[in-house]
């Protein structure tokens, strides 16, 4: 893993949870499995045993799996290791870094209400929004940075989205054209994004 590199990994929920059918949280569910595909592509293969059943090696992923005071998650024993999931739109995404990270993703639709923006964006967003050429996308463009934020910090939605601390950086990225996302850390990062695409079923 290359420092002041965050590698973000992309999959279909539909296509990496196929043998889960029966799973309730399926979005949640991919998104680990990007998670233990991410760090295997990555290096960390010793982190888990060597069997090739997906089922086997993602029992080992969470029982290697805990929760910060606010619920943030992390791996157990591997303070070198950041990683951050989300889910919109039948995608799952994973941020895997050595630095503190954390991503959003979220689907273009319809605004609320005007007082969901009011409670979640400061003037000068507000503003923004209005003058937009397409207000709800940059409204759902500007929502994915305050969540990433807010992850980043992992205190969860404790703060007031309206003065949330800016992060020292973030970036921006759209997987298809009304599915948006950001990335944000406390330092300068490199985002590569990395579309992962599920193997057969091992014979």
């Amino acid at each position: 893993m290359k420092p002041g590199v965050i590698y973000l990994y992309v999959g279909k929920v539909e296509e990496w949870t196929r043998e889960w059918k029966e799973e309730k949280n399926r979005e949640s569910l991919c998104g680990r499995l990007l998670l233990l595909c991410g760090l295997q592509e990555l290096g960390y293969d010793s982190l888990f045993s060597r069997n090739k059943d997906r089922k086997q090696l993602l029992k080992a992923l969470d029982a290697s799996l805990k929760k910060g005071p606010y619920g943030k998650p992390y791996l157990a024993g591997h303070p070198e290791i950041h990683f951050n999931i989300s889910h919109s739109g039948g995608y799952g995404v994973c941020a895997i870094s050595s630095m503190p990270c954390g991503v959003d993703i979220q689907e273009k639709r319809a605004v609320r209400s005007q007082r969901m923006i009011e409670r979640t964006m400061n003037a000068q967003e507000q503003r923004q929004i209005l003058e937009a050429e397409d207000s709800t996308k940059e409204f759902i463009k500007l929502w994915t940075y305050k969540e990433s934020c807010i992850k980043l910090s992992g205190e969860g939605l404790r703060q007031d989205m309206r003065t949330l601390k800016a992060p020292a950086c973030h970036q921006f990225f759209w997987l298809e054209k009304d599915l948006a996302g950001c990335v944000a850390a406390e330092e300068p990062f490199q985002l590569e994004i990395r579309h992962l695409y599920p193997r057969e079923k091992e014979a």
